[in-house]
């Protein structure tokens, strides 16, 4: 008998392992960087300031320099250029050991806040397994389609094929983010998986925010130690989504899978957002690391004026920077080119003695970055001309242009238009009914997803207006106005591409940012005594303060539990089609480690997707989806078609999508087809396993292919078999 696998502690042990091998990614050619430039003096700082910069400079260096080594030299030519910087980094960290600039404290401080959050990642996205089941993290069902573009950077190289459609051939993908290929670098170095190597880049992406938090107290607001913890210590605060989540739970029959699922265009917290998109929060860390470098540049009082080179090398790091961003999210970098562009006009506005030196500055940047981009833009643009008139999933939206004028909708305005009092506008002016009633609902989903952060925004702007006496500080204008500046842009300007506001749910943390600092502002305020008061601290506005802190902090811990706890908890609702998934989870993986130990990567994989749901009457994913996410997450090879519309809007040939979806619905029909019509089928489309499960109409069946193909893995619910050999590929 083959002993169980217990894949919890695969995922625990090849995570830590991945988050080792992501320091030759994000940290040593950072360092390497900031060496040969001496950035600030880079070569004369202890341990403590090295490594922040060290990996503030790799966050802004290694996804750009990435795609471009790894276009040319491949993905094992990037392997050997981060393997040697990591050699030449070790080697002068052991020479300079001696020199920390690190209290023994601080140490202390650090170790337990890095090695928690290690902890926390870990338990919140591993797979927890409990015999033959494996209760799966909602939030990996929804990185199984990045982890499968991971797998296809390593089985395809730079750029990657699309891994959820197969039409005769492999066809590159038409759009994909640079942290896919530093994940598979890591995939590459460590030898682990890629979903081992995405958790750990979800750990990593909270150690560059946690640096760049660091940074910005030290070099932008010019604060002390102090502050800057308690700057960091609110990016454990979450809005007020409590309220509304209490709500979900006491009125209706099931749960949300995160806390943040009552708003329909929601505000995530920093700790959900290093969860969900890594690879967006690294944007936004290199938008807001560009826009230090070039922060740096500027004469302040109270800072040290920087040599002219290094306010090159300034420069050149930001351009890098915002070339960086835009590879990893270009939602983020358009939304910060936004805020940059009305920052520009605003400094016009107050004439500000550098505006000149900045304007030139920014136009440097701009044509740097532009020219580090064209290659990647290049491959976005041929993709669009190929896709233009293609097929899309049901996801996309028929829309000619990215962005569209529309009021955010933070609560559903369809709580309201089925009303009576509503009725005749619904019928008239459907679009300015819907419009009127988002913009009425806007001011309460704001406080809610807020909170704490909203109530201290509204503070500062009322002390501005009733010009109370506020200590000059550059920093603090500036960040109120990117926060006023940014939420004004999320608020108003919505993506069009796809039906979800995918451009709201990401540039919306460019605001968030500076809003984390404006509080931690205030509450330094009151707390340390040597510093002046920001807003005056009445004993009413404390009260609503602590209150919104205490309520958000508690809003982080259910969010947490929540995440872990809920299939859990769904899997006791037998109705809602949940109790099966643990039980699929374990034997969908079981049997792709089987056909991982006989076939080859380059082999294609056929299943029965699923048809799209419609009417999801406010459900946001369904047992099917969450099944189907699995299928794919643990392939780890091309998949004929992912999805019942065909995947072609990654790439691909949509001319070939309906003869696939045909076959594929006669293939799963019952009674099943032959063994040799099956034969026939994968011959056709150069397919070599199918899968087949319990969800599948022909499963029964005691006759046809289901039941006469050879198995290569067998499970109670679940069988893969094989249907051509490696010969009779197309391919």
């Amino acid at each position: 008998m083959v002993p169980i696998q217990n894949y919890t502690l695969q995922d625990v042990s090849g995570s830590l392992v991945a988050v080792l091998a992501f320091s030759f990614v994000l940290y040593a050619p950072g360092y390497l960087v900031a060496y040969v430039s001496d950035l600030f003096g880079f070569r004369r700082m202890g341990f403590k300031e090295r490594s922040m910069w060290a990996i503030a400079c790799s966050f802004s260096v290694v996804p750009i320099l990435s795609y471009l080594v790894g276009r040319g030299a491949g993905l094992e030519g990037l392997c050997w250029l981060f393997g040697g910087s990591a050699l030449i980094a070790l080697l002068h960290l052991w020479q300079r050991s001696s020199r920390t600039g690190w209290s023994r404290r601080d140490r202390w401080l650090t170790s337990l806040l890095v090695c928690g959050w290690i902890a926390f990642v870990l338990l919140m996205l591993v797979d927890l397994q409990v015999g033959n089941k494996l209760y799966f993290s909602i939030v990996m069902a929804d990185q199984s389609y990045r982890i499968a573009f991971t797998d296809a950077v390593v089985r395809t190289g730079i750029p990657p094929t699309n891994p959820l459609y197969f039409a005769d051939s492999p066809a590159p993908m038409r759009y994909y983010y640079f942290w896919y290929v530093l994940c598979a670098a890591v995939v590459k170095l460590a030898h682990v998986s890629a979903r081992q190597s995405f958790i750990a880049s979800s750990i990593w992406a909270g150690f560059g925010l946690l640096v760049t938090v660091k940074l910005y107290t030290t070099h932008f607001f010019q604060w002390g130690r102090k502050q800057g913890w308690i700057a960091l210590g609110l990016l454990i605060v979450m809005g007020a989504d409590l309220i509304p989540a209490l709500g979900n739970v006491l009125l209706q029959h099931s749960l949300n899978g995160d806390i943040h699922w009552w708003s329909v265009d929601p505000i995530a917290a920093w700790m959900d957002s290093l969860l969900w998109v890594p690879h967006h929060v690294a944007s936004v860390l290199c938008c807001l690391l560009g826009f230090l470098f070039l922060w740096r540049t500027l004469p302040t009082k109270n800072q040290e004026p920087i040599s002219h080179s290094s306010s090159r090398w300034c420069i050149v790091l930001a351009a890098v920077a915002f070339a960086s961003g835009f590879g990893l999210s270009i939602y983020v970098a358009l939304g910060f080119s936004m805020m940059m562009l009305v920052w520009a006009v605003w400094l016009a506005v107050l004439r500000h003695i550098e505006r000149f030196a900045l304007w030139r500055d920014v136009a440097i940047i701009s044509l740097l970055s532009a020219v580090l981009l064209v290659p990647f833009v290049n491959e976005l643009m041929g993709s669009l001309k190929h896709s233009v008139g293609g097929q899309g999933s049901g996801n996309a939206a028929p829309a000619m242009h990215m962005f569209s004028l529309s009021v955010r909708r933070m609560i559903d305005p369809g709580l309201l238009t089925g009303l009576p009092m509503f009725a005749a506008w619904n019928r008239a002016h459907p679009v300015l009914l819907d419009q009127g009633l988002r913009l009425i609902l806007l001011l309460p989903g704001l406080a809610m997803e807020l909170g704490v952060y909203g109530a201290v925004l509204v503070l500062l702007l009322l002390a501005k207006r009733r010009r109370q006496p506020i200590p000059p500080d550059p920093a603090r204008d500036t960040s109120l106005f990117f926060c006023v500046c940014g939420l004004v842009m999320v608020l108003f300007i919505s993506s069009s591409v796809i039906f979800n506001n995918d451009f709201g749910y990401r540039a919306v943390m460019l605001p968030q940012f500076f809003l984390l600092f404006l509080t931690a502002d205030v509450l330094g305020s009151w707390w340390i005594p040597e510093k002046p008061c920001v807003v005056p601290a009445t004993p009413g506005k404390r009260r609503l303060l602590y209150s919104l802190l205490v309520l958000g902090l508690a809003g982080s811990i259910y969010g947490g539990i929540l995440l872990r706890a809920w299939l859990p908890l769904e899997t006791r609702r037998t109705l809602d089609g949940f109790s099966q998934l643990p039980q699929d989870a374990f034997e969908i993986r079981e049997a792709f480690t089987s056909l991982n130990r006989v076939a080859s990567k380059d082999a294609v994989v056929a299943f029965r997707s699923i048809d799209p749901i419609l009417d999801r009457n406010n459900v946001v994913v369904f047992p099917s989806e969450f099944y189907q996410r699995m299928l794919v997450m643990n392939a780890g090879r091309q998949i004929l078609n992912a999805e019942g519309e065909c995947a072609t809007h990654f790439g691909g040939d949509p001319a070939e999508c309906t003869a696939i979806q045909a076959a594929t619905v006669q293939l799963y029909a019952s009674p099943a087809p032959s063994a040799e019509w099956a034969r026939e089928y994968c011959r056709r489309f150069g397919v070599q396993y199918l899968a087949i499960s319990h969800r599948d109409p022909d499963w029964d069946t005691y006759t046809g292919w289901p039941v006469t193909l050879p198995s290569v893995a067998w499970e109670s619910g679940f069988r893969i078999l094989q249907c051509a050999v490696p010969a009779m590929l197309k391919y």
